[in-house]
């Protein structure tokens, strides 16, 4: 059966990421065994993606993009740590006033104890995200320069 190579230049990139069917690659293959000029586009197409051609300067720039992007993502992460953290410790220290401290009737002292100790582990997170941005911030400053 005889393909145009309108066709088979349509499916020569499938061809050569080997994803075609076995009838569609064996297709293609009898059409380059005969054509010269389909061979030379699935050459093209070989070197086109094996090694584009991106100049230096575009390189750098995508990669100072692609840094920046990452060090914003972590100064991201970092001040919503601190927000929750803080909010988290807040909430816990109010809700231990506002449940308050009750003596029962056998003489027995019952108060919500947990949510101190728990109200400072969220403020060190709280603690340890600050410490963190400020590195965070530090290090993108030296980057931009």
């Amino acid at each position: 059966m005889k393909v145009s190579c309108e066709v088979i230049r349509d499916l020569l990139p499938l061809y050569y990421d080997k994803v075609c069917s076995n009838e569609s690659s064996s297709l293609i293959e009898e059409h380059l065994a005969e054509c010269t000029q389909c061979l030379d586009e699935l050459k093209k197409l070989e070197i086109n993606l094996e090694k584009p051609n991106i100049p230096e300067g575009k390189v750098k720039v995508m990669k100072s993009i692609s840094t920046k992007w990452k060090m914003d993502k972590r100064i991201a992460f970092t001040k919503g740590s601190m927000i929750a953290s803080a909010l988290a410790a807040i909430l816990c220290f109010i809700m231990y006033n506002v449940i308050g401290v009750k003596i029962l009737s056998d003489g027995t002292l019952v108060e919500p104890f947990a949510l101190i100790p728990i109200g400072y582990v969220f403020i060190l997170m709280f603690i340890i995200s600050l410490i963190c941005n400020f590195i965070f911030l530090k290090k993108r400053k030296i980057i931009s320069k």
